[in-house]
């Protein structure tokens, strides 16, 4: 196996574990967030989670900073391998980087 098609396999494994965690961090969010308050539900006296759940926020915290360490870990390695080898830049990796600052950010501040 050429040096170029290791570089890709690592690369293509980082990415997808990334976006996996990613996928996952947003299945927490669900879970995580107040309920949605509907009127047919108000009506017949259902009662709602209006606060954020603090374990499944922290949770989903740590895993959002865990997906922007993957990914600047991938980017770091998508760099050293953009000048070492005729493998250009990937897209979605410094997508997923600022991704996962931003909603890490906005989790740790505003949540």
């Amino acid at each position: 196996m050429s040096k170029v098609r290791t570089f890709q396999i690592i690369l293509a494994t980082l990415s997808i574990l990334g976006w996996a965690l990613a996928v996952y961090a947003l299945l927490v969010f669900g879970e995580a967030r107040p309920d949605r308050e509907v009127g047919t539900y108000l009506s017949r006296g259902a009662t709602f989670r209006v606060f954020w759940d603090p374990h499944r926020t922290q949770l989903l915290e740590y895993l959002i900073w865990a997906c922007g360490g993957i990914s600047l870990i991938s980017l770091a390695f998508n760099y050293y391998v953009a000048h070492h080898s005729k493998l250009g830049y990937w897209f979605n990796i410094p997508l997923l980087l600022l991704t996962s600052l931003v909603a890490g950010l906005y989790v740790h501040f505003v949540i």
